[in-house]
């Protein structure tokens, strides 16, 4: 596991990680070869995970 993946990780888990931003994030990490393609992987659904549980706690607050 290396740093950037390490840190990309510890952004994704923190609620106010911004998914747009962090998606143009990981693009450019893989072509730039930061992640590899399973690193990536996994952390696009780390992401969508944690996105949906934001969408889905803002909705159970209105």
């Amino acid at each position: 596991m290396n740093m950037t993946y390490s840190a990309a990780r510890l952004l994704i888990t923190n609620q106010k990680c911004d998914y747009e931003e962090m998606t143009t994030n990981l693009s450019l990490f893989l072509m730039t070869k930061r992640i590899n393609q399973d690193e990536y992987k996994k952390l696009c659904t780390m992401m969508d995970e944690q996105h949906n549980k934001v969408t889905d706690e803002t909705q159970a607050e209105a």
